[in-house]
């Protein structure tokens, strides 16, 4: 169970976190893409050839014309030195410096020299994470340079604080990951802890007249005393009815299709109580029945009349000597209702749920009979459940109920 749980916060967790950083890289991505472009776009427009057969009106620094028809936008935003060249592609003079600061030409100079040495193309962008300058070589041999310091620590900036968010979106991931680990984990950890109290139970049960087995063999070949005989055939029908009835609940746990077909229920009822009739006389309980007829149902009928059986039998057990059994059938709009009361010592409030527990026992007073197992009601539960259907318990008044919904849609 832990390698499960482990498992299943591993996937989990790593889909989140893959999730939150294709967002992170998408975002950065997307920003360092469009600050390139910027930038690209700016040097191709300042770099743009003039037709200097138009009237000239004034001189610009970035091309040194500009036509009087054309208007050319002031690029405040970037820090761009404009550089004349000579006729060898030398430094000659800087004729233009947008950075309010004031610097010294002979540090434009070094950096104008350095970028001419390489001249790597016409534009250069590069990385704006750790490329200080990008620039352009125009057809007026000029060298425009841009100052990209602002950007970079910009960009820097941006990246930290996408890495102190992806961060603090790991913490959070990490807290939902357990929370949904935990709810996707709790009814499987509750399921196998049942199966193991299943295994238990069913081990101690059947331990038990396996033990009265050995031991009356045991003793019959010390004195073949016939009554160790009758010993073991007792106990052998017990682990008998123990494995049927562990058969008949692995039957309706397993997830199969019954056949199911429109049944008259008030029929199946009726002669599911008239078998037991003879029980009811032995026992000297009263019986009394209420079935509506003509009330169709669609289920599977050998399953319908296994939930009857385990209920009679069930009220039959925990009735009180001379006291009375009710089964009541009827139909309200689209409900169908069965009830199979019976008097007797009441179920406690807590035990309502419980009951319908696999090997669940109430106190020894409702299970006089050595051979109830606590899985009756655990597989009529089971058998409701496959025909849609819910089952509840109470007492009240006197009156221990079971009470069976089925919802005709």
């Amino acid at each position: 169970m832990k390698k499960l749980k482990v498992k299943v916060f591993s996937v989990i967790f790593s889909l989140l976190t893959l999730f939150s950083f294709i967002i992170m890289i998408s975002s950065l991505t997307s920003n360092y893409i469009s600050r390139q472009n910027s930038i690209s776009r700016v040097l191709n427009d300042i770099s743009r050839p003039i037709n200097r057969n138009q009237n000239v009106e004034s001189v610009n620094p970035y091309n040194a014309i500009v036509p009087k028809d054309e208007t050319r936008k002031i690029y405040l935003d970037f820090t761009i030195y404009t550089i004349i060249l000579d006729e060898n592609g030398n430094y000659k003079e800087l004729v233009n410096n947008t950075n309010n600061d004031q610097i010294n030409e002979s540090d434009v100079k070094n950096i104008a020299t350095a970028i001419i040495k390489k001249n790597d193309g016409n534009i250069h962008v590069g990385n704006l994470f750790l490329d200080k300058y990008s620039y352009v070589f125009t057809p007026n041999n000029t060298l425009i340079i841009m100052d990209n310091t602002s950007i970079n620590k910009l960009l820097i900036n941006q990246l930290g604080i996408s890495l102190l968010i992806f961060i603090l979106s790991e913490i959070i991931i990490f807290i939902v990951t357990n929370l949904i680990t935990r709810w996707i984990i709790d009814p499987v950890e509750k399921s196998f802890e049942k199966q193991k109290i299943f295994v238990a139970d069913a081990s101690h049960e059947l331990k038990t007249p396996l033990s009265v087995m050995i031991a009356s063999a045991e003793a019959y070949f010390e004195d073949r005393n016939d009554k160790w005989v009758y010993n073991m055939k007792n106990e052998s029908e017990r682990m008998i009815k123990l494995v049927t009835e562990l058969l008949d609940l692995a039957k309706t746990e397993r997830e199969q299709d019954l056949i199911m077909e429109t049944n008259n229920l008030s029929e199946i009822i009726e002669g599911s109580i008239l078998t037991y009739e003879s029980l009811f006389y032995e026992k000297k309980i009263k019986l009394q029945y209420n079935i509506d007829a003509n009330i169709n149902l669609f289920c599977n009928s050998d399953s319908i009349k296994e939930l009857m059986s385990i209920l009679i039998d069930n009220s039959i057990k925990h009735c009180n000597d001379k006291g009375k059994v009710i089964v009541n059938l009827s139909k309200k709009n689209k409900l169908v209702i069965l009830e199979v009361k019976n008097t007797g010592l009441p179920i406690k409030k807590d035990d309502e749920e419980k009951i319908f527990e696999r090997f669940y026992k109430v106190d020894s007073s409702r299970n006089r009979n050595s051979n109830n197992y606590g899985l009756g009601l655990a597989i009529a539960k089971n058998i409701v459940l496959m025909h849609n259907g819910k089952i509840f318990a109470h007492s009240a008044n006197g009156y221990t109920t079971f009470k069976v919904i089925w919802n005709q849609k």
